[in-house]
C-alpha cells in the first residue's frame, strides 16, 4: 500500500513537471508570435514611409508647363512696357515678342514674355501691379508622361543605333551592309526627330510664358478726342477740316485738268484741222 502511494506521488510530481515544462516552452511561442506581428507592423510602416518618399519625389519631378494671359489697362503704354521688359530681364527671362501700336484714336501693345519657371509667379505678380487687369488667366499643362515617353524612346533608339553600327562593322556582304545602313539611317532620323521634340518640350518646361496685352482707354486724359473739346475749338477744327477738304477737291480738279491736258490739246488740234479744211473747201467753191 505504501509502495503504491509512493508510486502515485512520484507520478503526480512527474506530470506536474511535464506540464510546467510544456508551459515554459510554449511561452516563447506566444512571445514569438507577438514579435512577428511587431516585425510585420514595423515592416509595413517602413514600406509606407518609403511609399510616401517615392510619392514626394514623383511630385517634385513632374514636368509642368506654366502659361498666363493678362489684359492690362494702363496710362503709359511705352513706359509700362519698358518696366515690364526690364523686370523680365532682371528675373533671367527674355522678351520673345513686343509690338506697339499708337495713333490718335488707339494705343495698345502686345508682349510675349519668357521667364524661368521658378520666377514665373514673381513676374506675373509684377505685371499685374502695373495697371488695372481687365482679364487674367493662368493654366498649367502636366507633360510628365509625354516627357518620360519621349526620353525612353530616345534612349531605346540610341541603343538600337549603336547595335546596328556594331552589326555594320561585322557585316561582310554588300547586300547586308546596304540593309544595315538603311536601318541605321531610318533609326537615326527617328531619333533626331524625337530629340527635337524632347528639346522643345524641355524648353517649354524650363521657361514659362506670359502673354501681356497693354492698352490705353480712348477717353483717357492723355488721349483727348473731338468730343472733349469746347465749342470754339470744335468750330475751328471744323473750319480747318472744311478748308482742307476744299483744297483737296480743288487740287483734285487741277490735277485732273493737267492730267487730261495732252488729250484735250490733241482733240482741239483735230477740231481746228477739220474746221480749217472745211473753210478751204468752202472758199474754193465760192471762187469757182
Amino acid at each position: 500500500m505504501k509502495k503504491f502511494s509512493m508510486i502515485l506521488i512520484l507520478l503526480l510530481f512527474f506530470l506536474a513537471g511535464c506540464g510546467s515544462s510544456t508551459n515554459e516552452n510554449s511561452a516563447p511561442d506566444f512571445a514569438g508570435g507577438d514579435g512577428d506581428q511587431a516585425e510585420e507592423q514595423k515592416t509595413t510602416e517602413v514600406q509606407d514611409t518609403m511609399g510616401n518618399q517615392d510619392t514626394q519625389i514623383t511630385l517634385q519631378e513632374r514636368k509642368i508647363i506654366y502659361t498666363a494671359e493678362v489684359n492690362l489697362r494702363v496710362d503709359d503704354i511705352e513706359g509700362i512696357g519698358e518696366k515690364i521688359k526690364n523686370k523680365t530681364m532682371e528675373l533671367q527671362g527674355f522678351l520673345a515678342d513686343y509690338a506697339v501700336h499708337i495713333n490718335e484714336n488707339t494705343a495698345n501693345a502686345n508682349m510675349s514674355l519668357k521667364v524661368p519657371s521658378k520666377n514665373y509667379q514673381a513676374l506675373l505678380d509684377f505685371v499685374v501691379q502695373q495697371g488695372k487687369p481687365d482679364y487674367k488667366r493662368e493654366y498649367t499643362n502636366d507633360v510628365t508622361t509625354q516627357y518620360v515617353d519621349l526620353d525612353a524612346r530616345v534612349t531605346v533608339l540610341r541603343a538600337e543605333e549603336e547595335s546596328l553600327l556594331n552589326l555594320l562593322n561585322q557585316a561582310d556582304k554588300v547586300e547586308d551592309i546596304l540593309k544595315v545602313r538603311a536601318q541605321i539611317t531610318s533609326t537615326r532620323q527617328e531619333r533626331e526627330s524625337l530629340e527635337g521634340q524632347l528639346k522643345a518640350l524641355k524648353n517649354d518646361i524650363e521657361y514659362a510664358t506670359i502673354q501681356v496685352s497693354l492698352y490705353k482707354p480712348r477717353n483717357s486724359d492723355a488721349n483727348i478726342n473731338m468730343e472733349n473739346l469746347n465749342i470754339f475749338s470744335r468750330s475751328w477744327s471744323g473750319f480747318i477740316y472744311g478748308f482742307n477738304s476744299l483744297l483737296a477737291k480743288t487740287g483734285n480738279v487741277v490735277v485732273f485738268f493737267f492730267t487730261a491736258l495732252p488729250t484735250l490739246a490733241l482733240i482741239a488740234l483735230v477740231i481746228f484741222g477739220l474746221v480749217w479744211i472745211k473753210k478751204r473747201i468752202n472758199n474754193k467753191g465760192k471762187d469757182s
